[in-house]
């Protein structure tokens, strides 16, 4: 660290402890307990999978090479992957070309996985995914990759929604306000993420009871892109079951969505989904955490990337690139 810098930020380390410590509005802590119902997990012994995507890049002069993954690992055995590797110019943003490629490997995943399982989970959120591919993705992309960004979210949502298989998406963090937003419309953006008050001031397990996204088209964040998506890829019916959980005393707080057809009994829906889940000693599904470790791409990984390619040196990386 740079000498005397401390010194330096220490009024705003002073500022970041006051934010710390802040006691959020007392009506935000009473919609916090009146929407947290307890629920101890009721395993379901059934066969499920997990799917996670991971990517990595290496930058050098006027190129990038990247390297993307995604896995599914069954609860029952089993398993599959698949992976990209190529070559980018720079001026194209690899922070938006490899979250693009990346969910493409996931909705192969999700496929393969429906095949073997009852319940697919797959990490992450469906909002944020049909948000970049609907809306960041087509105009950061060139036209060819911006159509298939827009079939991309189609194909996921005729998965996510198929009666074959049920498939949640499950976050291990999120900064999304959707909730403060729904039930504070005046003053959410003065308020933390719904994440942050149902990690801190629950402990029990069980789950906050379930919104329904999309039930009202004029609703607020979440339910414009709900509305986008409906005319956008012309699915009629789409819903998505929002809700907080946590499947052991003292367990992380996950945050589950369940998209649906139709405006269901979604608290039965999210009690069946902690049910499938549950297992995990750490109270976190055994079969994401392996497949987020197989699909984590590391820097050792890109450094046997960069000796496969023989790019041991600067000149020799751009000599390689041109020719790739």
């Amino acid at each position: 660290m740079i000498p005397g810098i401390m010194a330096k930020i220490s009024d705003g380390i002073y500022e970041v402890r006051k934010l710390l410590k802040e006691i959020p509005p007392m009506e935000v802590l009473e919609l916090i307990q009146n929407l947290w119902s307890r629920y101890s997990p009721n395993p379901a012994g059934s066969c499920i999978s997990g799917v996670d995507s991971g990517y990595n890049y290496l930058e050098m002069r006027g190129y990038v090479v990247y390297l993307v993954d995604a896995v599914y690992i069954s609860s029952c055995g089993g398993g599959d992957g698949n992976a990209r590797v190529g070559v980018i110019h720079s001026e194209r943003d690899p922070e938006v070309y490899l979250p693009f490629l990346s969910i493409l490997l996931e909705i192969e995943m999700i496929e393969r996985a429906r095949i073997s399982s009852k319940l697919v989970i797959v990490d992450g959120s469906l909002i944020s995914k049909l948000g970049f591919l609907l809306r960041r993705a087509p105009g950061s992309l060139d036209e060819g990759d911006s159509e298939e960004a827009i079939r991309a979210a189609k194909r996921l949502l005729e998965l996510s929604l198929d009666e074959g298989s049920m498939v949640i998406y499950l976050s291990k963090n999120s900064v999304s306000r959707d909730l403060m937003h729904i039930f504070f419309p005046r003053s959410y953006k003065s308020l933390r993420s719904d994440f942050y008050y149902f990690d801190r001031y629950t402990y029990e397990p069980g789950y906050s009871r379930p919104v329904l996204v999309g039930y009202d088209s004029d609703s607020p964040g979440a339910g414009s892109l709900i509305e986008l998506s409906r005319r956008m890829l012309g699915i009629g019916s789409l819903y998505i079951a929002l809700s907080y959980i946590r499947t052991k005393a003292g367990g992380p707080i996950m945050r589950l969505e369940i998209p649906l057809k139709a405006p269901l009994d979604s608290d039965a829906m999210v009690r069946m989904a902690i049910d499938s889940i549950s297992g995990d000693v750490r109270g976190y599904p055994l079969v994401l955490r392996e497949a987020d470790r197989l699909a984590r791409i590391s820097s050792r990984d890109m450094d046997r990337i960069k000796r496969l390619l023989g790019l041991g040196s600067e000149d020799q990386a751009w000599e390689a690139a041109k020719i790739l």
